[in-house]
């Protein structure tokens, strides 16, 4: 006995606290070190395929995400800013996303390169000033259609919380085209690069929709600041990047990318769909993480309308191809079986009355997809839950398209779908929120799925309450368990009086007939301060 103490009490010494006087971080810096050394990584459509559908990269393990804060969040970093999730959003700043400026059209900008990665024609430009943009065209069986869903899915993915280019939509006029001296294409036939010429220009425009005014409807991304180091991946970590620890299927705000590549049908969710800059920071360099290329998103495919398996099957899924070949041919999968109703070419093959999220899956495994917990759903979802159907019709009013249909059937059929996910994921864990003690000493909280509508009122609430020694890392109960009807109850007398410094516990839980997993109960931290009680822990 007198080992085991003795052994506890090393253990009680060495082991660091639960909170630290800093909880909560919002701020993840991951620009301590320096990452000038890191070099360019660029894996090729091929690669990704393979690795993920046959190699299974990375950990699949059912760990809490490693990056989030003591308060079940995720702080702002090279890879995410909180942005609509944390702060209240204009429609106008929905909108607007990282766009700085709007250009009518290129007329005086210049070709500089050929367009070397990605299926969508296109070319790049340097304007006026020098800056750099990637021009990329619709195809010529769907005006509008790849262009509209670079432009919605940008300003989504923006106020997500994602680092994404700037993006807009210009007019482009054949005639006034100008290429640079110095310009270059890759050449497949001689294996190297060559000096770009006007026939090279016209094979793009050829592969591209006109318009009825003989000019062509673009979208100009303006290249990042820093020097492009290729695409991140959704597993493991950058070797060369000192500052990058945490295993990237690990990561909550890749994990929870899933639930936005499902309400969008982003079935394009993938590592080659990515891209690292080493961005200056003072006399410091380091890796900013960006979120890339959404022209297959919704009901476009890119070059074509989405495939009517996008978003419902795999590539490669081995038990639903040996059954069709079985019966040879008469077991037909569900997704063959949905019914696209008939809308303009702009908005491809979208729909959401079959859309089933659980049953939703991007082009090929994802490490970071296939590691999502429900903790991690509830996150995403909560992001979900911010958009209005106002600011969703706003976000799609921006891609401009000139049939008034097509505006209308993708706004519904994101809103539809966007309900699906809150029914789904808000409610799949207990979703109690914004736990606060006022300084009388009332504790209050929300339900965020009762607040958007994703399920009706719990019958009720129970508490219980307890000290919490951070440094041991244990709860005291006090008193016995409270029930309640409302959301609120009162921080008990036992616990009022403590010093500032002190930890208390309190476990809410919620009793609903259909929602059984509301009954696992919410466990909230608050720290005593000199204006009361600040929240420092919750873990759902």
């Amino acid at each position: 006995m007198a080992v085991a103490l003795l052994a506890a009490t090393v253990v009680a010494a060495v082991s660091p606290p639960r909170f630290y006087q800093d909880d909560p971080i919002w701020t993840d810096d991951d620009k301590l070190l320096d990452a000038s050394k890191v070099t360019f990584v660029e894996d090729s459509n091929g690669y990704d395929f393979l690795i993920n559908t046959f190699g299974k990269p990375g950990q699949r393990r059912d760990v809490r995400a490693l990056n989030v804060n003591t308060v079940d969040e995720v702080p702002d970093s090279s890879w995410f800013v909180n942005r609509i999730g944390r702060r209240a959003m204009t429609i106008e700043d929905i909108v607007r996303g990282p766009d700085q400026r709007t250009v009518a059209s290129l007329d005086g900008w210049v070709v500089s390169k050929g367009k070397s990665t990605g299926v969508q024609a296109g070319f790049r430009m340097n304007d006026p000033s020098g800056q750099t943009y990637q021009i990329e065209f619709d195809p010529p069986s769907n005006p509008e259609m790849a262009t509209g869903a670079e432009i919605i899915g940008t300003a989504f993915y923006h106020a997500f919380g994602y680092h994404t280019v700037e993006v807009f939509l210009a007019e482009l006029d054949p005639k006034k085209i100008v290429i640079a001296p110095d310009a270059r294409i890759e050449d497949p036939l001689i294996g190297d690069k060559r000096l770009m010429t006007r026939r090279d220009v016209d094979d793009v425009l050829r592969r591209s929709a006109i318009q009825p005014n003989g000019k062509y409807r673009v979208l100009a991304s303006r290249f990042a600041t820093g020097a492009p180091l290729g695409n991140f991946r959704y597993y493991g970590t950058r070797p060369d990047d000192p500052n990058d620890i945490a295993a990237h299927e690990h990561r909550r705000e890749l994990r929870g990318a899933r639930v936005f590549g499902a309400w969008l049908n982003h079935d394009d969710s993938r590592g080659v769909n990515s891209l690292d800059f080493l961005t200056a920071d003072g006399s410091k360099k380091y890796v900013k993480h960006y979120m890339f290329d959404f022209g297959s998103i919704m009901g476009s495919g890119t070059k074509f309308e989405q495939r009517h398996r996008a978003g419902n099957e795999y590539i490669v899924e081995w038990a639903p191809g040996w059954l069709t070949l079985a019966t040879l041919g008469g077991y037909v999968r569900p997704w063959m079986l949905i019914d696209y109703p008939k809308v303009p070419p702009s908005v491809g093959r979208f729909e959401g009355v079959a859309f089933d999220p659980i049953k939703w899956v991007p082009e090929y495994p994802n490490p970071a997809f296939e590691n999502m917990r429900p903790d991690d759903a509830f996150w995403a979802a909560r992001i979900v839950s911010k958009f209005s159907d106002q600011a969703i019709k706003a976000v799609v009013e921006k891609a401009r398209y000139s049939d008034p249909i097509a505006t209308k059937y993708i706004t519904e059929t994101l809103i539809l779908r966007r309900d699906k996910v809150l029914k789904t994921w808000l409610a799949g864990v207990n979703p109690l929120v914004d736990f606060a003690i006022d300084p009388q000493g009332q504790l209050t909280f929300s339900n965020a799925a009762v607040d958007v509508h994703a399920a009706t009122p719990a019958s009720g609430y129970r508490l219980t309450w307890a000290r919490f020694d951070s440094v041991t890392n244990a709860a005291t109960r006090v008193g016995s368990e409270v029930t309640s009807q409302e959301m609120l109850s009162r921080v008990p007398a036992e616990l009022a009086n403590t010093r500032a410094g002190d930890y208390i516990e309190v476990q809410v839980s919620a009793t609903h007939a259909d929602h059984p997993t509301w009954a696992k109960p919410v466990v909230v931290h608050f720290r005593r301060v000199a204006a009361g009680w600040q929240l420092v822990g919750m873990e759902r």
